[in-house]
């Protein structure tokens, strides 16, 4: 007599032949198929000597690195695809075709790394800054920086004493007068910025932004907020989204003449990929 597990055992046992057959037949007419939610399928991949195919993800900083692996393992349909905005390039090494078109997960990619200098602008450029901390930036990276007062030099050292010794001077005059029928007040109110050295208007800052890109100087305007108790400095770089598309392309374009000596050379192109399911 069999109880109701001993059923359900045995019709497992026989769906699991069905099920494999089916796998079967679908890989090899290339057509869906349909499987029980009770069953699993199960890769044998990992307890063969090698992988059915390559799949993966290489992450470099190096351009030339990048491109020698790509190089190496590039199959028909590989395509590099440049992140202009994100200056990342990634490529996908199975792509395929159209008419045999890849999994599209085994990948490259190489990530413009800013340098310490470049990190440094970023991280103070825009931002409304103390005395000390503007002093400190422009003392830190001296030999980068020159501060310009219209058309005239100004010397770093004299350019940070202006800034650590600049003081708010607020005016106020108030004059009254009181009559037997009306009464008038004006009050005229001021509030500069001085300092007994020359205060810069302009800072150029020269540096190399990302590894491998060639050296740009950054111009910024000098600011000063005198809205507190005490001023606080803005240096915002002229032309920032101008820079940024420089930098872009300067970048997809060495990512591009990397694979001039290749010998197998993808294709490149300007944007990004995602794979569906």
């Amino acid at each position: 007599m069999f109880d109701k597990e001993a059923i359900e055992a045995l019709q497992y046992g026989g769906g699991t032949v069905e099920v494999a057959h089916a796998v079967r037949s679908a890989f090899a007419n290339k057509e869906p198929v349909g499987i029980p939610d009770k069953f699993k399928l199960h890769s044998l991949e990992a307890f063969m000597p090698h992988r059915q195919r390559a799949r993966g993800m290489m992450d470099t900083t190096a351009i030339d690195s990048f491109a020698q692996y790509v190089s190496a393992h590039t199959s028909e349909g590989t395509t590099v695809f440049v992140d202009a905005q994100a200056m990342t390039a990634t490529a996908v090494l199975n792509l395929g075709t159209t008419s045999q078109p890849g999994h599209a997960d085994d990948l490259a990619e190489v990530r413009a790394k800013p340098t310490a200098a470049y990190q440094a602008l970023l991280a103070i450029a825009g931002r409304p800054q103390g005395q000390g901390q503007a002093a400190e930036f422009l003392e830190d990276w001296c030999d980068a920086v020159q501060c310009f007062d219209d058309d005239s030099t100004i010397k770093t050292p004299s350019a940070i004493a202006a800034v650590r010794k600049l003081t708010i001077e607020a005016m106020r005059k108030v004059e009254s007068e009181e009559q037997s029928l009306s009464a008038s007040k004006s009050t005229f109110e001021s509030v500069t910025a001085k300092s007994n050295d020359q205060i810069p208007k302009l800072v150029y800052f020269g540096c190399v932004p990302y590894m491998g890109l060639e050296e740009r100087t950054f111009v910024m305007r000098f600011g000063i907020q005198t809205g507190g108790d005490k001023p606080s400095i803005i240096l915002r770089i002229i032309k920032a989204e101008e820079h940024q598309q420089e930098m872009a392309q300067e970048f997809a374009e060495k990512v591009a003449d990397s694979f001039i000596e290749t010998t197998n050379r993808p294709v490149v192109l300007i944007g990004s990929y995602k794979p569906r399911q």
